[in-house]
């Protein structure tokens, strides 16, 4: 029974019913609110949240109610310090349960308020928690990845199959703690991800989730910001192969070098559960260790692109970087004590981590696991006797004080969490092959000839676990962003980022890659700072395109009045006619838009006043 136990180990884990992207569902409302308005949403919400244009300092507050007759007490509205863009001030999410009217109360008159409904309900991820709690190197816990919790990637693309939101990645320098200001107690948490995901990715305009990672109250820890692809069972670590941590968007002007973790709830007035907690320690002590920060230290962080320095603590509260209440004042005032139980839960065993997990083969006859305790003093035993040779996973080698030899943490199986001694009998397989990979700057042309194909999802082990069969009459042409070879299957493939296949990755066998962009043409002009360009009043569309000049976004707005937008370039585009603005700030911000009778430039945006009506 020992060895079946272990052999079922090294199989990957997978939920009975195998993860689908969850598309989220989504309506707004926009209404002027002049003291109260009430806005009907659909009873199936998941998630409401409250933005309005400009007036970031306005005190606005909600009432939900299931029937438009009796409504909750007023709750005032939480601004995101960070969200703000566009001359857009952002509520955070709020979680709903049947909930059909939002009366949204304001202390002042608000032109266009939105109230935004979502649907993000959909399976849970499967059960993950902390791992063993095993002495020896810091280990990262387990974590969810984005395909186990339903993230839609599509969202992370415009229409011309390009990252909306380019990765960046920086060495690591700060760890900061939010709160996400939701509710406690959350009956579907994997809800309230895929509802973050939403509203940072497509109604803030983001192009993805701002956290490297969220934790629940029940301690499950979920990836967030997309960094790279994890094959071979490899636990999400939000960096590059360099160990360099991608950027997110979650401390405003000091997001590069820093990694955003998120609790989901609001903990002003009551701390984090003690599960929560735990997975916080853990992954800090983790993130730490990797990256040689001292928990308890402080110092200048440096914003490597912009050359912004501030002293900042090395575990901090948003609140350290941004004027906000987050992480919660109860969750900040624990700072001081997490930053000490972090340094305590780092251990400098020496030895190595296994990311994706190693195999160990074992021979038959008995064996001992062991626990430590940190200096090396046996705390536990399990023996166990096996019939015939077997095998078990492990995610780290270390040499352990007071004992003799190499020792291995055993992650799955009888003996998992407790550690075995290297020996004849127990050996160390190869490390799973390291799949080959490009990504592209920007999306590449992918021709597919006439006739059936099937495009494929994976998992991280490199399992099907979905397929898309769909015959071309003609030649086709699609868009791809990376190129690589997938764990246990053959050939290179292609992720496909538009059309048909959006979402799956296809074979690369008689497909035909296109050419990388051409050099985008020189600026007409540059204005640093920027400068006005003037609106009469009107119906304008601002437009975004790939770097080929494929269109990959409009955005229509009406102006009734003379209005700015500043603007930092002046220039002709790939594929189209005229000159155009890119705008920076407001309603188009990082739209162009096409130069007309309709549009004057101006002076220096920060210094112009607004002409004489």
């Amino acid at each position: 029974m020992a060895a079946a136990i272990l052999v079922v180990a090294l199989a990957p884990a997978a939920p009975s019913v195998e993860p689908e992207p969850v598309r989220v569902r989504a309506s707004e409302t926009i209404h002027a609110v002049d003291g109260a308005h009430d806005f009907a949403i659909s009873s199936s919400a998941t998630h409401v949240a409250i933005h309005w244009a400009g007036q970031p300092s306005a005190a606005v507050s909600v009432s939900l109610s299931k029937d438009g007759r009796v409504f909750s007490e007023p709750a005032p509205v939480e601004v995101d310090a960070d969200g703000e863009g566009g001359g857009e001030s952002y509520g955070d999410l709020i979680g709903v349960d049947g909930v059909s009217v939002v009366r949204v109360l304001a202390d002042r008159p608000l032109a266009r308020v939105t109230v935004l409904a979502l649907d993000a309900s959909g399976p849970d991820p499967l059960p993950l928690g902390l791992s063993a709690q095993a002495e020896g190197l810091t280990t990262m816990p387990g974590v969810i990845s984005r395909l186990a919790w339903g993230a839609d990637e599509s969202l992370r693309f415009d229409p011309a199959g390009d990252e909306q939101w380019p990765r960046e990645y920086f060495p690591l320098q700060k760890l900061v703690v939010h709160h996400t200001a939701g509710r406690n107690a959350d009956p579907n948490p994997a809800a309230t991800v895929r509802a973050i995901y939403y509203y940072h990715a497509v109604t803030q305009r983001w192009g993805d989730i701002g956290y490297a990672y969220l934790i629940d109250e029940a301690g499950r820890i979920y990836e967030g910001r997309y960094a790279r692809d994890f094959w071979n069972g490899a636990s999400p670590t939000s960096d590059n192969l360099a160990g360099a941590a991608v950027a997110g968007g979650h401390a405003k002007y000091q997001n590069p070098g820093t990694m955003g973790i998120g609790m989901l709830g609001t903990f002003s007035t009551r701390a984090p559960t003690a599960a929560a907690r735990a997975s916080l320690v853990k992954l800090l002590a983790w993130a730490a260790a990797r990256y040689h920060i001292d928990p308890k230290g402080s110092g200048t962080y440096v914003n490597p692109v912009t050359g912004l320095a501030r002293n900042r603590p090395n575990i901090g509260g948003h609140r350290d970087y941004s004027a906000t209440s987050c992480p919660g004042s109860v969750l900040y005032a624990m700072l001081p004590q997490i930053r000490s139980d972090v340094a305590a839960q780092i251990n400098s065993w020496a030895g190595e981590i296994f990311n994706p997990p190693r195999t160990l083969t074992f021979a038959a006859g008995t064996h001992v696991g062991r626990l430590f305790s940190p200096t090396g003093v046996v705390t536990s035993t399990r023996t166990y006797t096996l019939p015939h040779g077997s095998a078990a996973p492990t995610t780290q080698r270390a040499t352990i004080p007071n004992q003799a030899g190499r020792w291995y943490l055993i992650s799955g199986g009888v003996w998992a969490g407790t550690w075995i001694q290297e020996s004849a009998a127990v050996t160390l397989n190869a490390a799973p092959a390291t799949p080959f990979s490009e990504t592209f700057a920007t999306a590449r042309p992918l021709g597919i000839p006439a006739g059936p194909h099937v495009g494929r999802r994976f998992d991280s082990y490199g399992t099907i676990i979905g397929s898309k069969s769909f015959t071309l009459a003609s030649s086709s042409k699609t868009w791809t962003t990376q190129h690589s070879s997938i764990p246990r299957q053959s050939g290179d493939w292609y992720y496909i980022t538009a059309g048909i296949w959006e979402g799956y990755w296809f074979p690369a066998s008689g497909t035909t890659l296109g050419a990388p962009p051409p050099p985008p043409p020189a600026p007409i002009a540059i204005y640093d700072p920027p400068r006005n360009l003037w609106f009469q009043p009107g119906t304008y569309t601002g437009r975004r395109f790939s770097a080929y000049g494929v269109p990959a976004g409009t955005l229509t707005f009406t102006l009734t009045k003379v209005s700015p937008g500043p603007t930092s370039r002046y220039s002709t585009l790939p594929g189209q006619s005229g000159k155009w603005f890119y705008i920076v700030n407001g309603v188009w911000e990082s739209y162009w838009i096409l130069q007309t009778s309709a549009t004057t430039l101006g002076g220096v945006a920060a210094m112009e006043q607004p002409p004489a009506p």
